[in-house]
């Protein structure tokens, strides 16, 4: 039995106010721009759209919101704000998923880095990512016949696509 993961870190956010909280701050415009071209990317190669559960940070939703806009069948699916996303720790991405519904067979999450790129290494450690870069997608498909059987072990996952956005960025000229 099969199952997908689609982890996408958030695209670039603005410093541009500093007073604002880490959590509560918004995409720029190289973000902005980077998130429907992601959005653009999966739907070409993602037949059934995940269901999506995104860190609660301003950034993470902004980022779905412009997948949204490349992919608009997305404003159908299912997405969840999970508290528990905003994490910086592989760790408690891994325990968080281990813990999803056995019932789910295509997940994506929306988080934030070194947790991304940490788990991705872990889990399909061929990759060898340095840096999952802003509003980067990797794809993993497990053989698994539950969550927690699925990150129980390194290198336990296949990757099916891992995209940046500077390689779709010429493309939308």
């Amino acid at each position: 039995m099969t199952r997908d993961l689609h982890l996408i870190r958030h695209a670039k956010s603005s410093w541009n106010e500093p007073h604002l909280a880490d959590h509560d701050r918004p995409l720029n415009a190289r973000g902005r721009r980077a998130a429907p071209l992601i959005g653009r990317a999966m739907a070409l190669q993602v037949h059934e759209s995940p269901r999506f559960f995104v860190s609660t940070a301003r950034r993470a939703r902004d980022t779905f919101s412009g997948l949204c806009d490349g992919w608009p069948q997305l404003k159908k699916a299912s997405m969840s704000e999970t508290s528990a996303l905003y994490t910086f720790s592989w760790e408690t991405l891994s325990d968080w998923l281990g813990e999803c519904d056995d019932s789910l067979y295509n997940l994506a999450i929306i988080g934030h880095n070194p947790a991304m790129t940490d788990l991705i290494n872990y889990l399909c450690p061929d990759l060898a990512l340095d840096n999952l870069p802003t509003a980067g997608w990797v794809w993993l498909r497990f053989e698994a016949s539950s969550w927690s059987e699925a990150v129980s072990k390194p290198s336990g996952a296949k990757a099916i696509e891992s995209l940046r956005p500077k390689a779709l960025m010429g493309e939308a000229r």
